[in-house]
């Protein structure tokens, strides 16, 4: 199964099925519309639609029909009598079927409304998911929540995984992603492929992806010697200049993180700014020995799974950069050395297997503070959300602290 965040069949979304509230009727009204009981949508032989029935048709909230109205960018109403609007079926049916398609391509869905983003919840991501899959004509029932990290992350009952960002991902970023799988689908490397539908989709603010599952029996990942292969074989590709890679950017969101979050502690806040700014001087005087080029940016032995083939394959293509290969050889060196997750052995035959070894670059150890400063600037975004999880990062924010062992960090 692809269960990655480091991060359906059926119809699109129309008017047939909709799932929304019943509608009051109009004791003026001669034919007042009514909902089939089969789908809860306005009858569109009704003589009149109030503003719930037209939500209810076009699957938005009626505060959304109102601005939409305000705003002029829907047909005006037929007949207004007192604070009432109402408007004939076949006005509103014949303005929306020529509307554009909504949420697809990075447009925002119907109902988005930044200023009412919410936490990535389960109950609220399920909402999400349901939208967005009939928009894309997928079938989100009986759809299994991975995980929820940086997104939230859905098996289908088909093998499609879906991904739902938080509300700050930009879109222009998750597009790159999508057009990252299709080149190296193109070049036949050995990724997660994005599904074969318009995407992506955005719905109230959250940036939603299709791709295709790699297995359906949970994460079996990859050996550190089919990891080394997988990343000397990407060191080796150029990327086309359409795709327009950005340039690495290793302290991008770290700031925004410390300082937009509201767990740490006034004097951990300080800690962290501090140390945020001392780690970028230090990286920005490393000198690498290995040519820049293309990197995954996230290169770990969790982002290499085995396909139903059991043979591995490189997920979670979000950080795809231009810059130094060092970057990603570090995760595996740092998950031997600072935090014993992987055997010497094990090191020994990625280091072979690539034909390099970073940890004798003499800028590994500040390369090292720089990884583990920014797992911590990741992990203290969800503090909130357990108990177990506020305790992990307040231990790694003290290990930076007093520079104690990191071997008791647990993965993440």
């Amino acid at each position: 199964m692809l269960a990655w965040d480091r991060e359906c069949g059926g119809p699109p979304l129309t008017r047939a099925w909709v799932r929304l509230p019943a509608t009051r009727s109009l004791g003026w009204v001669s034919q007042p519309a009514t909902r089939n009981a089969a789908t809860e949508q306005p009858d569109p032989a009704a003589e009149w639609w109030t503003t719930s029935d037209v939500a209810a048709y076009l699957g938005v909230r009626v505060a959304t029909v109102s601005s939409y109205r305000a705003r002029g960018q829907m047909p005006a109403p037929d007949m207004t009598v007192g604070r009432t609007h109402v408007w004939h079926p076949e006005t509103i049916i014949t303005w929306h079927e020529g509307r554009p398609r909504p949420g697809v391509g990075g447009r925002p869905a119907p109902e988005e409304s930044p200023g009412e983003r919410r936490p990535l919840e389960p109950d609220y991501a399920a909402d999400l998911l349901d939208h967005a899959c009939r928009i894309a004509g997928l079938n989100g029932h009986n759809a299994h929540l991975l995980r929820i990290g940086s997104n939230a992350v859905y098996r289908l009952a088909e093998p499609v995984v879906v991904r739902i960002s938080r509300s700050d991902a930009q879109v222009e970023g998750v597009q790159r992603t999508v057009g990252v799988a299709r080149w190296l689908e193109s070049a036949d490397y050995p990724a997660v492929r994005a599904l074969d539908v318009e995407q992506p989709i955005v719905v109230q603010g959250h940036i939603v992806t299709f791709w295709q599952a790699v297995s359906d029996d949970g994460d079996e990942y990859a050996n550190l010697r089919e990891v080394a292969e997988i990343l000397r074989r990407l060191h080796a590709l150029t990327p086309p200049d359409s795709l327009k890679l950005p340039p690495l950017s290793p302290f991008e969101s770290a700031r925004r993180r410390i300082e937009e979050n509201d767990w740490l502690t006034s004097e951990d806040r300080e800690f962290l700014a501090a140390k945020h700014s001392e780690l970028q001087a230090k990286y920005g005087r490393l000198e690498f020995v290995l040519p820049q080029g293309v990197i995954h940016g996230d290169a770990s032995v969790g982002n290499v799974i085995h396909d139903y083939d059991g043979k591995p394959v490189l997920i979670d293509l979000d950080r795809f950069a231009i810059g130094p290969r060092e970057w990603d050889l570090a995760l595996t060196a740092i998950y031997y050395d600072s935090f014993g997750w992987h055997t010497r052995q094990e090191y020994e035959t990625f280091v072979r297997t690539y034909g390099f070894d970073v940890m004798t670059w003499d800028g590994y150890v500040v390369m090292r503070e720089v990884r583990e400063f920014l797992m911590v600037t990741w992990i203290i975004q969800k503090a909130g959300e357990s108990p177990e999880i506020a305790a992990e990062a307040a231990k790694r924010i003290g290990a930076l602290r007093t520079g104690a062992s990191r071997k008791d960090w647990r993965p993440y």
